[in-house]
């Protein structure tokens, strides 16, 4: 266990500061810690770093510190939880209530939640953290298997200030056009810097969440019409999704699949953070339609490797899906607001009951596109903050109505 703890001492990695400091937030706070996010995101990592912060800021002693890697075959006697609670009782006992508890890919002891459990139950003020492969235990099951006693930690691929740090780099259009290319998952530093490396590294995170863990969790029985739907959606993507469009695609492809089996394929892509779901609202009759969604891939680099990249074709619609990421990491919550006159806001972003509406375009250079970027903003009669983001390199004035514009590679500074 402690040359466990000195070797993570020792690690040098580039660090996600953000994440550190939301993990920072929520302890003492009687809840387990469950990190969660797509495979090869870094969330071992993320821990890792955690460690050496409490470390070193004398948080915790590393003697206080338990750190347990199930696939490390130094615990393959961790069968179930009974083994589970013969090695952990004895170490929060011998330190107090203060210890930190780390054990990764949990799902690989079996019953391990009466362990957890019971140890929340008896020292509620220990730090205790799991992560997991997604697929093998889905965020849904979490209340059952914690009593809703946790609280989830999502870590997302890179943003672009964590880009820079990764790479290097200074900030210019050319490093934002490439980090829009290919570099999300922090994994990619370590290969040569070569577009084919990088791409069949996605291609090989996504085969693998796919493949052996989708096709496997969800028993798929007709993986062919899985992928192809995939790559449809990733090809689409950002595009608005109607039970009507999706038959209409199934009977080009003379496949015969039913519209619950389409929709039942999109969940698992949700569940193991391939794709988000966001619903639109019709403000006229204030209820959400039954299937009128978009979906936002977690990993632009993934959808690029599998579908290919065409900055003109592509641009515009990978800036929305980058400003949803950002939202989604700051912890909104997302809705499109559709107008009777067809017209719509991008997103609509809650966070502690405040509201804040955004447009996303490549460029507002142009006097029709600023007007028609701006018109669907000046239908929301209110005082919250509304803003127009775009690749723009020059700066527009707030408008008349109070539209503000700013530069997407500045936009995580108002969040």
């Amino acid at each position: 266990m402690i040359k466990n703890i000195e070797q993570i001492l020792q690690e040098k990695s580039v660090e996600r500061s953000y994440y550190r400091d939301q993990i920072q937030k929520r302890l003492w706070t009687t809840l387990i810690k469950v990190i969660v996010g797509q495979r090869r995101v870094g969330k071992s990592t993320l821990l890792k770093q955690t460690i050496q912060y409490l470390v070193h800021n004398k948080i915790f002693s590393k003697n206080q510190i338990f750190y347990i890697n199930c696939e490390n075959p130094q615990y393959n006697s961790l069968n179930d939880y009974t083994d589970l609670n013969k090695i952990l009782l004895p170490f929060i006992e011998k330190n107090g209530w203060k210890v930190f508890i780390w054990i990764d890919e949990i799902q690989r002891i079996k019953s391990w939640e009466k362990s957890i459990n019971g140890i929340q139950s008896l020292y509620p003020k220990c730090e205790i953290f799991i992560t997991w492969s997604n697929s093998d235990l889905l965020s849904g099951e979490l209340a059952t298997y914690l009593s809703g006693r946790y609280i989830e930690i999502q870590v997302f691929p890179l943003s672009y200030s964590e880009f820079l740090l990764f790479s290097q780099n200074e900030h210019s259009p050319d490093v934002f056009n490439e980090f829009l290319t290919y570099w999300w998952l922090p994994g990619i530093f370590s290969l040569r810097y070569e577009r084919e490396n990088i791409f069949e590294y996605e291609k090989s995170v996504y085969n693998t969440v796919v493949l052996k863990y989708i096709f496997s969790r969800w028993k798929i029985n007709n993986p062919y019409f899985f992928e192809v739907l995939y790559k449809y959606i990733f090809a689409n993507v950002w595009h608005v999704f109607t039970a009507k469009n999706i038959t209409d695609y199934l009977k080009s492809q003379k496949l015969k699949i039913s519209l619950d089996t389409v929709l039942n394929y999109l969940s698992y892509g949700e569940f193991a953070y391939i794709i988000s779901k966001v619903k639109a609202q019709d403000l006229h009759t204030k209820k959400q339609f039954s299937i009128y969604n978009k979906y936002y891939i977690w990993d632009i680099g993934i959808r690029n490797a599998i579908v290919g990249y065409y900055p003109e074709r592509d641009i515009g619609w990978i800036l929305e899906n980058y400003v949803f990421l950002l939202l989604k990491k700051h912890h909104y919550t997302i809705q499109i607001w559709r107008f009777w006159n067809g017209k719509e806001v991008d997103f609509v972003a809650e966070k502690n009951w405040e509201i804040k509406y955004f447009q996303v375009a490549t460029t507002i250079l142009d006097d029709t596109t600023r007007e028609r970027e701006y018109s669907a903003l000046e239908m929301i009669h209110d005082s919250r903050e509304k803003y127009v983001v775009t690749m723009d390199y020059i700066d527009f004035w707030k408008s008349e109505t109070g539209i503000n514009h700013i530069k997407i590679y500045e936009l995580e500074n108002v969040l």
